[in-house]
């Protein structure tokens, strides 16, 4: 994956399509370094991959798509849960986001830069009910 464009045209024209939408700047930070629970990744043929560098490459240029998406990148020293991005205030995805999932980043920084969130009134209302702070973790595994 690290060989030629980390997007296709097609990929490229959808996501500028998607983020055409955006009401204000998003910030995008992505940390980096190494990881607390090293794995090693294979793509086909056994070569292994370098999440680090493809995960920057791909943020990268979705982010280079609009002016009004603001890439950072932060190097880490000490281990952690690597590479992580935040979107937004407080939209956390960590590993990368390839396949399938870049839908999910694309729409990640749509949401972030929405005027107002896509969740109902009741469930805004819900949500501000809450007593303390919910963290909510998605998992999902590559097939």
């Amino acid at each position: 994956m690290t060989d030629g464009p980390a997007l296709g045209p097609h990929d490229e024209a959808a996501i500028r399509e998607a983020l055409a939408g955006l009401a204000h700047d998003v910030e995008v930070t992505l940390e980096l370094g190494p990881s607390a629970t090293p794995v090693t990744l294979l793509a086909a043929g056994g070569r292994e991959l370098d999440t680090a560098a493809i995960t920057r490459r791909l943020l990268e240029s979705v982010c280079a798509l609009d002016e009004r998406v603001r890439l950072t990148v932060r190097e880490h020293d000490d281990p952690g849960p690597w590479p992580r991005t935040t979107i937004g205030p407080g939209l956390v995805y960590l590993g990368m986001p390839l396949g399938f999932e870049l839908t999910t980043l694309v729409q990640a920084i749509v949401e972030a830069g929405r005027e107002a969130p896509a969740l109902s009134a009741a469930s805004r209302e819900r949500l501000a009910s809450l007593e303390r702070d919910v963290a909510l973790d998605v998992y999902v595994t590559p097939t």
